[in-house]
């Protein structure tokens, strides 16, 4: 089938700011163009304070369909709530592919094909964004049951999901991609969070969620600002965690850590900052950490997960062990203090992206892999 010619589904856990959403709402867009008709069936009208509207707008403005459902999520009864309430979505869509974000969404997509009349050979697709090391297992066993292709978002993820049982004919690897264009200037951005432009920023990008560990940042901070007057931190993004970072960094006397809440100008933010730290404890292939290296930011990086499918450290970048803020705070010096190296490593950091990571090269994968899947389930 050729892929003009296909309906596509995506079906997005929620949407609210996150990485997986980001990428998926980027492939949405982009398909938009280039297939007969793309939907979205997720959890919508998130609230603010958790990035909804930096998500969802961006769909509706284009006048991507986009059906409210229940989330996903790994129970029986959450994943057949979810379920049910994607079955009229399929009735009214007929897509062609179900494109899934992660095992439950791929999980309870299977359960709803089963209850709609001539979809059976309607193939599930399910793009694994990661999910903690603990529930590996669990995950490879349900995409397996449930998707007739997995794609793992970097070559470690789709390596992992293969040694957990995952047939290697069934997944591939598609990786992350990143649009990093920016609306204003450095200046612009620095003038508004009041910081001067003499200053120098460290910045992290990711919701505030304990397996992102930006408490490690404030740590590691807290050993160099006090020597370093002219130092400041952004931590930007959206979740439970935004109080206890708050607290954490007042606790410490930390007044140039700043810890912004959801934005949906994070790339604008990252243009205007000098380093990039990524401190999760675990990670697929994170989507902040492209998007910094695609704006030729040195980069720093917790030793977990795809971050080795990108960073090559002392290349491209720096990789610290994870959970260790001494570490990082010595990384923080060095690329401080040795501005030569730092510029270095920004602009390999940006020839990867640049050859890797854009998103019609993500996009062009799907649409090759989309009529490939239709094919093989009509003949399974």
């Amino acid at each position: 089938m050729p892929s003009g010619d296909l309906r596509v589904l995506q079906w997005i856990p929620v949407l609210a700011l996150g990485g997986l959403e980001k990428v998926a709402t980027r492939l949405t867009l982009t398909l938009a163009d280039r297939v007969d008709r793309v939907a979205v069936a997720a959890r919508t009208g998130v609230a603010e304070q958790w990035g909804g509207p930096v998500i969802e707008g961006p769909l509706r403005a284009a006048g991507i369909p986009i059906y409210p459902v229940v989330r996903p999520r790994p129970r029986p009864d959450a994943l057949v709530r979810a379920a049910f309430s994607l079955v009229p979505v399929l009735r009214a869509e007929r897509p062609h592919v179900i494109h899934a974000h992660n095992p439950a969404a791929g999980a309870a997509a299977a359960l709803a094909r089963r209850l709609v009349a001539g979809l059976g050979d309607t193939p599930i697709v399910t793009t694994y964004h990661g999910v903690r090391p603990e529930r590996v297992g669990r995950a490879a066993w349900a995409l397996g049951a449930a998707s007739d292709m997995v794609v793992g978002v970097s070559g470690s993820a789709t390596t992992a999901l293969r040694d957990a049982g995952v047939p290697a004919d069934r997944s591939t690897t598609v990786l992350n991609a990143v649009d990093v264009a920016t609306s204003r200037s450095r200046a612009a951005v620095r003038s508004e969070l009041q910081i001067p432009d003499e200053a120098t920023i460290v910045v992290t990008v990711g919701r505030y969620a304990p397996e992102k560990n930006q408490a490690l940042l404030i740590d590691a901070l807290g050993r160099l600002m006090p020597g370093r007057s002219d130092l400041h931190a952004l931590l930007v993004g959206a979740g439970s965690l935004e109080g206890d970072l708050r607290a954490q960094a007042s606790a410490a006397g930390l007044e140039r850590v700043h810890v912004t809440g959801p934005r949906n100008d994070a790339v604008d933010i990252v243009a205007a900052s000098d380093v990039f730290v990524l401190t999760s404890d675990s990670e697929a292939f994170p989507l902040a950490l492209l998007e910094a290296m695609g704006l030729g930011l040195p980069v720093i990086a917790t030793d977990v997960g795809g971050v080795r499918d990108a960073v090559r450290d002392g290349e491209n970048g720096v990789i610290v062990p994870p959970r260790d803020a001494s570490a990082l705070a010595d990384a923080l010096v060095a690329l401080l203090d040795d501005r030569t190296a730092a510029a270095r490593l920004g602009a390999t950091a940006v020839a990867f992206v640049e050859t890797n990571c854009t998103v019609t090269a993500m996009a062009e994968a799907y649409l090759e892999l989309y009529p490939r899947v239709i094919q093989l389930r009509r003949n399974r």
